[in-house]
């Protein structure tokens, strides 16, 4: 791989207010989880483009697919946000107590391997990035059509509190890099792979990257990052969903994705209902784009945005896997460049506007500090019980369930106090592939062989005892 753009830059504009709390930590109601868990010791997985640890967001080295690092990089300002969202300590406010009081799971295991980017074409080692173009690659805050302006302010001064703040601050972080709009393979035309031809991060290394996530002990895995593909044309799709079937049922981690965002990463967007065909009403028949990891929905939480008063946003992409939804706008995390609160990314060509962050990304962020916090209080529960804790107790739509938002905006406080049974341990599909030992086979039965034998035996000693009668008549 090589560096072929700059690196995203991110800025403060005034809404929303970093120096007050996010409205989507708000309207979650975060504050009162927090009676009842702060995620302490839960491991938490980001894979996405690397992280930048801080003072208030340290992190545990997961690995880096792009360039074969530690994966405490994020030269896309995209994984520290993300990140941010669910496990950063507050500033200027003061820290929850930690709940349960001890760690619900062990720390993940030893150092990562520092060898787990895949080679380079030929085998021989990348040189060191060059200097990259004054015009980086279109980032994740490209600008939305019809946007409106919203000026640079002045960030806060260091040290000064502001709104930024996890979900779940207690939590364990792993950083797990495994994309980059920064950069591209060295050889963009050589190889097999259509997908690896293009970008940094493949389907490929993605699932290595949740199949690695899950090793390292952790139990809950966020893939913001989504690969769409046309429904009509998919690519073979069987290694990301041998690696989500291995992360949710053999190592217990709740996999929680991203629906994705209308118009980006080459999605476009589903119908969102079909009311003339009543026996589909998901309307899996109209689907046009095909969102992965999200729609292994037997063992992945696909996540779609909503506004701060619960309206699902027209960009998040809807599908028949989305199970849930979470805030998507007004987001604030904290900046990979500085550790200080940031809110929108600045113009990336002439004329355009600057972009307030938003998008499913962030959606997915909250809901994975909301299974954080629901793993910590509830250890003995399995992924799959911690997801049905987490869909029973949304806010439902007007349908129940529909494509934009799922089974609704997600609840921590009603996750986490409801009484809801614990339901099955594994998803149906998976405990539908569970073999048991067969019963041992029946000992040899070689009585047809034994007859054989004897008949074979008689049989010979008759054609001696004939062949020497004849021979003494002879001899006579």
């Amino acid at each position: 791989m090589r560096q072929s753009f700059a690196c995203a830059r991110t800025i403060t504009v005034a809404d929303p207010n970093v120096g007050l709390t996010a409205p989507g930590f708000t309207m979650l109601n975060v504050a009162k989880a927090w009676q009842y868990s702060t995620g302490n010791g839960v491991p938490v997985a980001v894979i996405d483009t690397g992280i930048n640890p801080s003072r208030r967001l340290p992190v545990v080295a997961g690995g880096d697919y792009i360039m074969g690092g530690d994966g405490l990089s994020d030269c896309d300002a995209h994984g520290t946000i993300v990140a941010s969202l669910i496990g950063a300590a507050p500033q200027g406010n003061p820290m929850p107590a930690p709940m349960p009081s001890a760690p619900a799971f062990p720390p993940p295991a030893g150092p990562p391997p520092t060898d787990i980017a895949p080679p380079p074409p030929g085998g021989v080692a990348p040189p060191p990035p060059p200097p990259p173009p004054d015009a980086p690659s279109n980032g994740p805050g490209d600008p939305v059509s019809g946007q409106p302006d919203d000026p640079e302010v002045p960030p806060l001064p260091p040290g000064a509190p502001d709104g930024v703040v996890g979900v779940a601050p207690h939590a364990v972080i792993i950083s797990v890099r495994q994309s980059s709009r920064a950069f591209e393979p060295v050889n963009p035309g050589g190889g097999g792979d259509m997908e690896g031809r293009k970008k940094a991060g493949t389907i490929a290394t993605l699932a290595s990257a949740i199949v690695h996530a899950a090793n390292m002990g952790a139990k809950v895995i966020n893939v913001s990052v989504t690969a769409c593909v046309s429904a009509a044309d998919p690519l073979d799709q069987g290694a990301i969903g041998a690696a989500v079937w291995y992360a949710a049922t053999v190592k217990d981690a709740v996999v929680v994705a991203a629906a994705g965002n209308d118009s980006e990463d080459g999605c476009a967007q589903n119908p969102s209902f079909d009311p003339l065909n009543a026996s589909d009403p998901r309307d899996w028949h109209q689907v046009k784009t095909v969102s992965s990891p999200s729609w292994f929905s037997d063992y992945v939480l696909s996540v779609g945005a909503v506004d701060n008063t619960g309206a699902p946003i027209s960009k998040s992409l809807a599908g028949p896997w989305v199970a849930a939804a979470a805030p998507g706008v007004g987001v604030m995390g904290l900046s990979p460049e500085t550790g200080g609160p940031v809110n929108a990314y600045p113009p990336i060509h002439p004329g355009e506007k600057n972009m307030p962050l938003w998008g499913t990304s962030f959606s997915a962020a909250y809901v994975s500090g909301v299974a954080a916090l629901v793993r910590a209080k509830y250890p003995g529960l399995s992924a799959h019980q911690i997801i049905n804790r987490i869909l029973q107790t949304a806010h439902n739509p007007p349908r129940g369930v529909d494509n934009q938002v799922g089974y609704g905006v997600v609840d921590p406080v009603a996750a986490l106090t409801f009484d809801v049974p614990p339901g099955d341990r594994l998803p149906p599909a998976a405990a539908s592939r569970i073999v048991h030992p067969l019963p041992p086979p029946p000992p040899p039965d070689h009585r047809a062989r034994n007859v054989a034998l004897v008949f074979a035996g008689v049989l010979a000693a008759a054609i001696a005892v004939v062949s020497l009668i004849v021979r003494a008549r002879r001899e006579r």
